[in-house]
């Protein structure tokens, strides 16, 4: 929004918070009966819990829902007698700073009762140009109202976030979980949306427990069910979280060619925005980041290939970090769980989707390998594991892999996984034993994701589990 009267803004709010307006708001609003119409119910778990007065920070890639969120908890606020006027909901990406501090200060809201605090919903405030971090600050120590009022920024640059982290502490409230992120949908919840008949009694397993009696007997409970979550599994790594996505796979129906489209300008109209390079440049940079997932990117072989220099795959790198579209896995120290330095990590994305997004722009391009899919949906099962138990998305410094003095390699070591290891080896026989001589080697035991193998008969050796089965009990 370009810097305008305050009426004009008076007016852009009033349109945006239909709720002052008619109890029946929810009915008529589109993303929410667009919701609705898919008949799975989905509802994110990311604004639960919320305590009145504090500032929280909700991060996460665009087109994940992060608007659809904050419209769902509008209506659960309102349903359950929060006065709707005090609810004030700001779409604030193409604002300025002072358009911020104008709006929250200075243009009239609807009035409401005496002793009531207000509720604000900031959609996307790291679109918002200018320091808007120092604004919100200088409104929390400034404007009691706000200071006041229950605040939820939601963004999508990891980089603004994390330095806002920084800036607004002691703003913040006495609060649980101020800093949130909403990923695409994990596994688990992509089971319960397609399968009418869930497994019964099975707990997610906690991350240090994969390679004990408990994960055992978990192991082998699902197996009843390990037709439908190989089915699953395999339909999650063409698909993905996206909600977009997992309506159509719902439905029988590939990802919508629009959605498919969404993302690519997300990627290479917002994301890349800054690049000096080409469209065509950017594309092929990305598809080789994607196709390479499972090794150590090599920044100079990369620019090489695609005819640019090292700093600028790093730079397109950071790009994708601070959107939430790819997460990165340093090697292990050996003596410390902390990245080695200068070893070259690995680069993956947040999605399956956002993987084969050159691909099914362009089917001349590879598609990505399903073992490849697979290392990465199991990573990303694990840091969302940690964030839901309170581990900082942002950090890179828990999840890692390990390069045996051979010179091998080993997907996934942390200590949250405690002794085990977890490789991605997407066997579908009975031969799987040699797969794991690597991990058999180390001071880990392993835990072999197959396509559909099981195999827990050795106490102190590595396991096989079918990676639907893996990621179901340990994925949200």
């Amino acid at each position: 929004m370009a810097r305008t009267k305050i009426g004009t803004m008076a007016q852009e709010l009033a349109d945006l918070n239909p709720w002052w307006r008619s109890a029946n708001w929810a009915t008529d609003d589109a993303d929410l009966r667009n919701v609705r119409g898919t008949g799975l119910g989905y509802r994110s778990e990311c604004l639960d819990d919320l305590t009145q007065g504090g500032l929280y920070l909700v991060r996460g890639p665009r087109r994940v829902g992060k608007t659809v969120a904050s419209k769902q908890k509008i209506a659960e606020l309102t349903a359950s007698g929060v006065s709707a006027t005090a609810i004030v909901r700001i779409a604030a990406d193409g604002w300025s700073a002072d358009d911020l501090r104008t709006v929250i200060q200075n243009v009239p809201l609807p009035r409401i009762p005496e002793g009531i605090r207000r509720w604000w919903f900031i959609d996307e405030v790291t679109g918002v140009t200018g320091d808007w971090v120092s604004t919100v600050k200088w409104l929390r120590d400034n404007f009691r109202p706000f200071a006041e009022a229950t605040v939820v920024l939601t963004g999508s640059n990891a980089a603004h976030l994390t330095a806002a982290i920084g800036q607004l502490a002691g703003r913040r409230g006495d609060v649980e979980r101020a800093d949130r992120t909403m990923l695409p949908i994990g596994f688990r919840t992509f089971v319960r949306l397609l399968l009418g008949e869930l497994p019964q009694g099975i707990p997610r397993l906690e991350l240090g427990d994969l390679h004990s009696s408990v994960a055992d007997d978990a192991y082998h409970a699902l197996l009843p069910w390990l037709a439908e979550l190989v089915r699953l599994w395999d339909l999650y790594l063409v698909m993905g979280g996206f909600p977009v996505a997992v309506v159509a796979a719902h439905r029988g129906q590939p990802v919508p060619r629009s959605f498919v489209d969404d993302l690519f300008n997300v990627i290479f109209k917002d994301v890349f925005r800054d690049s000096l390079a080409s469209e065509t440049t950017t594309t092929d940079l990305f598809a080789r980041l994607m196709e390479g997932m499972s090794n150590p990117v090599n920044h100079s072989q990369v620019g090489n290939a695609v005819g640019v220099s090292y700093h600028v795959v790093e730079r397109h790198v950071t790009y994708l970090h601070n959107a939430y579209l790819a997460w990165t896995c340093p090697q292990k120290n050996a003596d410390v769980w902390l990245p080695l330095p200068k070893a070259q990590p690995k680069v993956y994305a947040s999605d399956p989707l956002i993987a084969r997004i050159p691909h099914l722009r362009h089917s001349a391009r590879p598609d990505i390998d399903l073992t490849v899919l697979t290392e990465m949906a199991l990573g990303m099962a694990i840091r969302r594991a940690a964030d839901d138990t309170g581990h900082a998305w942002a950090g890179d410094e828990f999840l890692f892999y390990h390069k045996t003095p051979s010179r091998k390699e080993i997907d996934f070591v942390s200590e949250l996984l405690a002794d085990s290891a977890i490789e991605a080896k997407f066997i579908q026989d009975g031969s799987w034993k040699s797969s794991a001589a690597t991990v058999d080697a180390s001071p880990w035991k392993g835990i072999l994701a197959t396509r559909n193998v099981l195999d827990t008969t050795a106490q102190d050796k590595a396991w096989a589990v079918p990676a639907g089965i893996l990621a179901y009990l340990v994925d949200t």
